[in-house]
């Protein structure tokens, strides 16, 4: 009896131990200057890369992947700048990213459940609601600026949908979020503001 009941205890100790272990598959903050390849371990879900660029000029960050060899850039923007991007599960894993920068950035990879609960910006972010749409849900969607503006869903799961805005200037905007729609992307850098 006694020996089932400290090899019980052992056990509950180990799992609580690896539920509560970090999550070592990615590289939680990446930092340098200038063109480079930023490590970022081997990431197998979706998340929201946050990211911060100094100095003045053209900035380009494509993600790397084991075996995509053309992906499409998270951002193509001018620094300074600070903000946050979706990276959608794809079929390999997550294992970097290219940057072209000017001057010093900062790379950090957060899960998506840290999405802030926030309405309204001036940089682009990856936003939560404060609660999943349950049905098809409007919203109005305003941008005061002059450059580009894309808009797009992301469901409790992950997975982004079709964008919703898509457009340059200023934007005001009727929207309408699809049932089960937890987080949204906004790119846009200038004032923007999502109503419902």
């Amino acid at each position: 009896m006694r020996t089932r009941l400290v090899s019980a205890v052992a056990l509950a100790m180990f799992l609580s131990a690896f539920m509560l272990a970090p999550d070592i598959s990615a590289a939680p903050l990446v930092e340098g200057s200038g063109n480079a390849v930023a490590d970022m371990g081997s990431i197998k879900k979706s998340v929201i890369i946050d990211f911060a660029f100094t100095g003045s000029g053209s900035v380009v960050v494509t993600p790397v992947f084991t075996k995509d060899k053309r992906p499409t850039p998270w951002l193509k923007s001018s620094a300074p700048l600070t903000g946050s991007v979706f990276a959608e599960k794809y079929s390999s894993p997550l294992i970097g990213a290219k940057i072209n920068a000017p001057d010093q950035w900062s790379l950090e990879v957060v899960p998506l459940g840290s999405a802030p609960k926030v309405t309204s910006g001036t940089t682009p972010k990856v936003i939560q609601l404060a609660k999943m749409t349950t049905s098809d849900s409007s919203r109005t969607f305003l941008y005061q600026g002059g450059g580009e503006v894309i808009v797009f869903p992301i469901s409790a799961k992950g997975m982004s949908g079709f964008s919703v805005v898509n457009s340059s200037g200023s934007v005001k905007k009727k929207i309408v979020l699809p049932r089960g729609t937890k987080y949204i992307s906004v790119w846009a850098v200038g004032p923007w503001k999502l109503k419902k």
